[in-house]
């Protein structure tokens, strides 16, 4: 939080003589008359404060954090309605993303926490350097999609290596609308991995499998039970099959092996 004090004929003189010196306007800092000198000629002395603002507790913290690393780069801060957005510049960025991100998200999760406890507006924190997140994102959208080729290809499930919540929401995204895969983080942090599995078909989670299913109607005929034969019924059948073996005969009953004749 930057204050300093200017000492000017009056106090127009001296706040805009702090201002200046500030690179701040009016609206961005608190300005109190400090004392007064002087009979004839007064001399106006005037303290100027930054105000306080979520977006001046992140620049503050995040570069007082770079300036004790002893790190050359710097942070830019630009506040939206939804987040405060952090750009890192500088020729030691690299060393402030870490490997794939852990320092960046390091650097978020610690400047988070600052801004929530003394400002608390509720709002997102995004720290990036050299367009690391967007690339990180193309990255793993791709490996996503591979992955989920083959597992949709095999029908085996593929577990990823362990990820922090921004790696696996970039998963889950990329495969949200995925119609042959579906994605469930497992473990516990900081080992929660992402697993993508094949989707089962509508008819195999309700019922099982579809070709051994003969629906519910014929399913109702064959677990039916059959009504017993009357007397009658039994006879007009015994008589049909009586025709039927007077009418063909032994001798030209026919088999797969040929005429039945030729073994008579």
């Amino acid at each position: 939080m930057k204050s300093i004090e200017i000492t000017a004929n009056s106090y127009e003189e001296a706040l805009k003589q702090a201002l200046d010196e500030l690179g701040l306007d009016e609206s961005q800092v608190d300005a109190e008359k400090v004392k007064e000198t002087g009979l004839i000629r007064k001399k106006i002395t005037v303290r100027v404060t930054q105000k306080v603002t979520g977006a001046t507790l992140v620049n503050d913290f995040i570069n007082g954090i770079i300036e004790k690393m002893n790190i050359n780069c710097i942070a830019e801060v630009q506040e939206k309605e939804d987040a405060f957005y952090v750009n890192l510049t500088g020729d030691d960025t690299g060393a402030l993303i870490g490997y794939r991100g852990d320092v960046l998200d390091a650097l978020q999760y610690l400047s988070l926490l600052v801004v929530n406890k003394n400002n608390p507006d509720n709002k997102r924190l995004v720290i990036d350097g050299e367009n690391y997140r967007e690339k990180r994102t193309a990255t793993l959208s791709k490996l996503a999609k591979k992955i989920a080729f083959r597992v949709a290809k095999s029908h085996r499930a593929e577990s990823l290596e362990p990820m922090n919540p921004f790696e696996r929401r970039i998963i889950h995204s990329a495969l949200h609308d995925d119609r042959f895969v579906i994605t469930e983080s497992h473990g516990e942090e900081p080992n929660r991995y992402v697993v993508i599995s094949p989707k089962k078909p509508a008819y195999d989670r309700e019922r099982g499998d579809r070709r051994n299913d003969k629906g519910p109607k014929e399913r109702r005929d064959n677990n039916r039970p059959s009504k017993p034969r009357t007397e009658s019924q039994t006879a007009e059948i015994q008589q049909q099959e009586s025709r039927s073996f007077n009418k063909t005969g032994v001798t030209r009953m026919k088999t797969y092996g040929g005429d039945m004749k030729k073994f008579f």
